[in-house]
């Protein structure tokens, strides 16, 4: 699932400076939604870092040290994301997305993840970077989510539900003219999607392996196909409404936990179905675009936007309108974006993500430990 939600993020910041039409008319809704993907990605990280604390409680093991997951989260996100910063100003493209900040104000802000809290620096330096702050900032306050959610997993996942719509409603209320997209898109407008992305995994934790093990696994792909189905529902309806004023934000004010509730059905269907339905999302391919997912992320609009700025592949006057530019750039923008989301991966990424959890050393008494 994050090989496609990458995929899909790809997909659409390369379909917006591109223009190539999908290869369908009536499939033009994929790549004009294709933000969704950050949405999936948020859904996930509430999964995933959820998942292991729940399993050790019904369990009836110690929780992971908030040690460990601090760790984990610093060497997996903050290494590649300073990287990709200090890459945007060597070659200038920090230069390009500037909104009234000084350099220094940017670089503060992104390295403290509360860059989506101003307008001038919400989208400077490298403008994906946006979901980075939101990610970060969850994890800060999960303990405390974990705590409440720990005890009443289906309250708690409601209230963050109630605290999103409360919070987009204001926001579509006071700004929707003047700073509706900055205020919606901050940590609280989606806490609902990663509600939904705890409390699958709570379901999943719990109940997963009497599904797995039983005749109802049979029947879990309808699950996922459901939720497959319903996904497309809502964004073919988002899509019908892209002429609307923030048609991209404003659609989702109240449709929002929707998406997450998708997420989930395709999610648990997936994991409790028979292995012939998980090789759908659990193969060679799509494995390997999660592993690169990060990076493929983090430098896929600075890349796509630099081969524009150098007329890679060449083109003259407006290349929006000319059908065999428009093919070509999109398959070398993919290939290159690719390429260099593996090497960062691998040579980089993965290293790091090797290395030993560092220990505290105390000294006491003349010993150390």
């Amino acid at each position: 699932m994050r090989g496609i939600a990458v995929l899909l993020v790809l997909w659409y910041h390369i379909w917006e400076i591109s223009w190539l039409p999908a290869p369908a008319s009536w499939l033009q809704w994929i790549p004009e939604t294709g933000f969704i993907g950050v949405h999936l990605f948020f859904f996930l990280s509430g999964f995933v870092i959820t998942y292991p604390f729940v399993r050790a409680a019904l369990a009836g093991e110690p929780r992971p040290s908030w040690r460990h997951f601090a760790w984990r989260r610093f060497i997996k996100i903050v290494p590649s994301y300073v990287l990709s910063i200090a890459i945007a100003y060597a070659i200038g493209y920090a230069a390009t997305a500037r909104f009234g900040a000084a350099p220094w104000q940017e670089v503060l802000a992104h390295l403290l993840f509360i860059h989506t809290w101003w307008q001038s620096t919400y989208g400077s330096i490298n403008g994906v970077l946006w979901t980075l702050a939101i990610e970060v900032e969850f994890y800060l306050i999960f303990p405390i989510l974990w705590w409440c959610f720990s005890g009443r997993p289906l309250l708690t996942a409601v209230v963050m539900t109630a605290v999103a719509l409360a919070w987009r409603i204001a926001a579509q209320k006071c700004c929707f003219d003047v700073q509706m997209p900055l205020l919606v898109e901050n940590l609280p407008g989606y806490l609902d999607i990663f509600a939904c992305g705890m409390l699958s995994a709570w379901t999943f934790a719990r109940y997963g392996h009497r599904l797995r093990g039983s005749r109802i696994s049979l029947g879990m792909p309808l699950v996922a196909t459901a939720g497959v189905a319903a996904l497309c529902m809502l964004l073919i309806g988002m899509y019908n409404g892209r002429y609307s004023p923030q048609w991209e934000v404003a659609l989702q004010i109240l449709t929002r936990p929707l998406y997450g509730i998708s997420f989930g059905a395709i999610a648990i269907g997936s994991l409790a179905a028979p292995r012939a339905w998980q090789v759908l999302l659990a193969n060679p391919p799509l494995r390997f675009f999660a592993i690169i997912s990060y990076n493929l992320y983090l430098y896929h609009q600075m890349i796509a936007r630099e081969m524009v700025d150098h007329h890679i592949p060449p083109y003259l006057g407006d290349p929006h309108f000319d059908p065999i530019w428009q093919l070509r750039y999109t398959i070398v923008a993919f290939a290159a974006t690719i390429v260099q989301a593996a090497i960062v991966t691998y040579l980089v990424e993965r290293p790091l993500l090797r290395l030993p959890e560092p220990r505290l050393v105390t000294v006491a008494r003349g010993h150390s430990t």
